[in-house]
C-alpha cells in the first residue's frame, strides 16, 4: 500500500514538473510545420471570420485525434495480458480499505460525466460575466466550452464503441478513460480562457499548467487504484484527452484573439507573440 502512495506523489510531482516545463517554452521555439498552420489560422480568420477558422481547425483536428487513437485501442487491446491483467491485479492485492482509499473515491468523481458537465457550465457562466467586464466577446465561453463537451462526448463515445475491448470485471470502464478524457479537455478548455482573459504572464501559466498536469494524472491513478479500467485505458483516456486539448487550444486561438491582434505583422504574416496559453 506504501508503495502505491509513493507511486502517486511521484506521478504528481513529475507530471507538475513536465507541464510546467512544457508550457513555459519560449514562443520561438515551434517546428516549421507548427509555424505554418499557425500562420494559415491567421489566414483563415481574415477569410472565414473566428468562427468559421474554428470550426475548420476543430473539425479537422478532430479527424485527426480520431486516426491516432483507433490504432492506439488496437494496441492497447494486445496489452491485456502482459500489461492490463499484472497491473489489474497489483491493485486488487494491495488497495485496501481506509483513509487513502477513501480519498481516491471522492477524487475520482471530478472525471465523471455530470460533474464536468457541471463545472463546464459554471465555468461558462463565469467566463462569460468575465468576458463582459473585460471587454472580449461574450458568446465565447459558451461556444468554445460547449464545443469540447459535445466533441469529446461523442467522439470518446464512438471509440470505445470501434475498439470494443471489454472492460475489467468489476467495472464497465473501457477503452479510453472517460474519465480522464473529460477532465483534461473540459477542465482544460476552461483553465485556456481564464488565462487568456485574466492575460496571465508566462511563469504564472506554466505554474497553472503544471498543476493541471498532474490533477489528469492523479484521474488517472484513481480510476486505476479503485480498479475502474484496464490501465492501458487509463493511458488512452490522457492521451486522447491531451490531444482533444491541443486542437482546442489551437482552434481556440481563433476566437480568444482579439480583432487587432489577430492581423499579420509586416515580417511575414507571424503572429505576434501574445498568450501562449491561448495557442
Amino acid at each position: 500500500m506504501a508503495a502505491l502512495v509513493a507511486l502517486c506523489v511521484l506521478g504528481l510531482v513529475l507530471t507538475f514538473i513536465i507541464g510546467y516545463a512544457w508550457t513555459s517554452r519560449p514562443p520561438g521555439d515551434q517546428a516549421a510545420a507548427t509555424a505554418r498552420l499557425r500562420t494559415a489560422r491567421t489566414q483563415l480568420d481574415g477569410t472565414l471570420g473566428p468562427v468559421g477558422s474554428f470550426a475548420v481547425f476543430l473539425g479537422a483536428g478532430t479527424f485527426v485525434v480520431t486516426a491516432v487513437c483507433l490504432p492506439l485501442g488496437e494496441l492497447c487491446q494486445r496489452l491485456l495480458k502482459s500489461h492490463d491483467v499484472p497491473m489489474f491485479k497489483l491493485a486488487q492485492r494491495t488497495v485496501r480499505p481506509g483513509a487513502w482509499t477513501d480519498v481516491m473515491k471522492v477524487l475520482t468523481q471530478s472525471g465523471n460525466v455530470w460533474p464536468t458537465r457541471y463545472v463546464g457550465l459554471a465555468g461558462a457562466i463565469a467566463l462569460t460575466l468575465l468576458a463582459l467586464r473585460k471587454g472580449r466577446r461574450v458568446w465565447v465561453p459558451a461556444l468554445l466550452i460547449g464545443s469540447v463537451v459535445l466533441v469529446e462526448r461523442f467522439q470518446q463515445t464512438a471509440l470505445g464503441a470501434l475498439v470494443d475491448r471489454g472492460h475489467p470485471p468489476t467495472t464497465l470502464g473501457t477503452y479510453p478513460s472517460g474519465g480522464c478524457a473529460r477532465l483534461i479537455s473540459i477542465y482544460g478548455a476552461i483553465v485556456l480562457i481564464t488565462l487568456s482573459y485574466l492575460r496571465a504572464g508566462p511563469r504564472v501559466r506554466a505554474a497553472v499548467w503544471g498543476v493541471f498536469a498532474a490533477f489528469a494524472f492523479w484521474e488517472g491513478y484513481t480510476r486505476w487504484y479503485l480498479s475502474k479500467h484496464w490501465i492501458t485505458d487509463v493511458y488512452g483516456g490522457w492521451i486522447y484527452g491531451y490531444l482533444l486539448l491541443a486542437v482546442v487550444v489551437f482552434a481556440g486561438r481563433s476566437l480568444l484573439t482579439e480583432g487587432a491582434d489577430r492581423r499579420p505583422s509586416a515580417d511575414g504574416g507571424r503572429e505576434p507573440v501574445r498568450a501562449a496559453s491561448a495557442g
